[in-house]
């Protein structure tokens, strides 16, 4: 069995950034007790090494008590059917007789929310997740139908997300921890996004996973239901959604079939990311711009709106939590969209 967590950069469990220690210690057990004969965990963080990520996030005094098997993700090709008929997926997770996949309840700048299907991109090892943001991150259903399909072919035995707390704003990594109350879990990973779309109230096509999925498949998810407690019951009072511009939120069929206009009005309209309070000039940022649209080697970065994405891998990577999303956008005014407080 591979436990596969939410480990996209060491930090302390209190800011709701990973998966909490204490989810997988009991998740690590209950496998022991099913039988599992070999227990890894792995992840494929966006800034070091598993490793690092490992003690950063406090699973330590885990690993070395469960004597589990940390797994650093190496790539093997994988074929599939539909668009993306080749993937580079981690061979550890394809090898693995059971995959458990352990996604926390966050909100995420780019895709809008970070669920049990968005969790399984850290299945793609190291820099090719940057390169996938490259070739498909202007396009967010571009984006969806990717992520749909890396789940498809990692194919995980159960989605168990980590909502006791969760976070809400701008995720994944800088939004505000804050108590959520409850645990979901499936053996389906969309069904599972598609009852959390039910709990936050928000309409299940608004999660641009479930959009493509609703069109390309995978389907049966659609009428999936709770067991237990109402999604009513569950759900979170002021949860503050990273709503940034309509080409993110509601403009899915511009960017689509439109991309050029999509295009200009992105480099135009849509808020770009900025060094706030924080930075340090680490170069983090500059390393990891999959569109290589940061500058200013040696000060402080500056974006070349031209070139960026708007993927806000920046904002979700940056050691100190410095990079921040403008207010002020022609759309956000007249829309009165927030930016990043």
């Amino acid at each position: 069995m591979l436990l596969k967590p939410n480990l996209v950069l060491g930090r302390d469990p209190g800011r709701a950034v990973n998966t909490h220690p204490a989810l997988v210690r009991a998740v690590a057990i209950l496998a022991r007790e099913a039988g599992a004969s070999w227990l890894g965990l792995g992840d494929s963080p966006g800034i070091g090494s598993v490793q690092q990520a490992i003690a950063g996030a406090g699973l330590l005094p885990v690993v070395e008590e469960l004597e589990l098997d940390v797994v650093e993700f190496t790539p093997t090709v994988v074929r599939t059917t539909g668009v993306f008929p080749r993937l580079e997926l981690a061979a550890e997770v394809m090898t693995a007789d059971v995959l458990i996949n352990l996604p926390k309840l966050k909100t995420h700048a780019q895709m809008f929310l970070s669920l049990a299907v968005k969790n399984l991109f850290g299945t793609v090892p190291g820099a090719r997740k940057l390169q996938w943001h490259y070739r498909a991150g202007r396009d967010r259903l571009v984006f969806a139908r990717m992520l749909n399909a890396v789940a498809q072919a990692g194919r995980p035995a159960l989605s168990l997300v980590d909502a006791v707390w969760g976070m809400d704003s701008y995720g994944p990594t800088s939004g505000r921890a804050r108590p959520v109350g409850f645990l979901a879990a499936g053996a389906d990973p969309w069904a599972v996004d598609a009852v959390l779309m039910d709990v936050l109230g928000i309409e299940r096509q608004r999660l641009f996973t479930l959009a493509d999925a609703s069109q390309n498949g995978p389907h049966g998810w659609e009428t999936a239901l709770a067991v237990g407690d109402s999604p009513e019951k569950l759900r979170p009072a002021d949860w503050r959604l990273p709503e940034l511009t309509t080409l993110q939120m509601h403009g899915r069929l511009v960017e689509h079939y439109l991309p050029g206009l999509a295009s200009w009005l992105r480099e135009r309209l849509a808020p770009p990311p900025y060094a706030g309070e924080g930075c340090d000039s680490c170069g983090t940022c500059r390393r990891l711009c999959p569109a290589g649209a940061i500058r200013g080697e040696g000060g402080k970065p500056e974006f070349d709106s031209r070139l960026c994405l708007r993927c806000y891998c920046c904002h979700e990577l940056c050691p100190r939590g410095a990079m921040k999303i403008t207010r002020g956008g022609l759309i956000q005014r007249l829309l009165g969209i927030a930016g990043e407080d």
